[in-house]
């Protein structure tokens, strides 16, 4: 351990470490000169294969990590599995870029007996457009809900096309006379 510690010392360089995944995603974001791997994609080696490092050349364009010899591949990459192309890093959001709230509602009636206009109305009174409240009339111990796993969908759309924006889903409970409005993440 003291060698070790001696040896890495007295050539300049830091602690070899392992990757985390935040490292790997400031490398991830350069394509590499070696291999043409793409950005968002992990090295791969002559095999085809996840490399179990990253390469020289791309893992040096991040200023934290060019002093170090070797940046391992994190696990979660999965090194020696095949290589596939990743998904890029979304690009970097100018700090002038105006940001919204963007709202998707979800109102539900178990019974057909029930009305949904009060419901659609509390979402209308939350300023969410019509456009964007999705509906159904469907009973609770049916387990696929076609409008919530909709909702679902376009809420995970517009994260993914506008990440600097703020989304929420919001859903109505009609358990009383009057209903009440609230994010479909707070509990109760």
């Amino acid at each position: 351990m003291f060698w070790e510690m001696f040896v890495t010392a007295s050539r300049g360089m830091t602690e070899p470490q392992t990757a985390l995944t935040s490292e790997a995603d400031d490398v991830e974001r350069h394509p590499c000169p070696r291999c043409n791997a793409s950005p968002g994609s992990p090295c791969r080696s002559r095999s085809g294969a996840v490399a179990g490092t990253y390469h020289t050349g791309c893992f040096t364009k991040v200023p934290r990590l060019a002093r170090l010899l070797r940046v391992p591949t994190p696990a979660d990459r999965g090194p020696g599995q095949p290589w596939r192309p990743g998904i890029p890093a979304p690009a970097p959001v100018d700090p002038d870029t105006p940001t919204a709230d963007i709202r998707i509602g979800y109102a539900r009636c178990p019974t057909l007996t029930q009305e949904l206009q009060t419901q659609l109305d509390a979402l209308v009174a939350q300023r969410i457009p019509r456009d964007k409240i999705f509906s159904e009339k469907i009973s609770t111990r049916v387990r696929v809900r076609p409008q919530f796993e909709a909702a679902l969908a376009a809420a995970r759309e517009i994260k993914a096309h506008a990440p600097h924006c703020r989304g929420g889903l919001h859903r109505v409970r009609d358990e009383a006379p009057g209903a009440r409005c609230r994010r479909a993440d707070s509990p109760g």
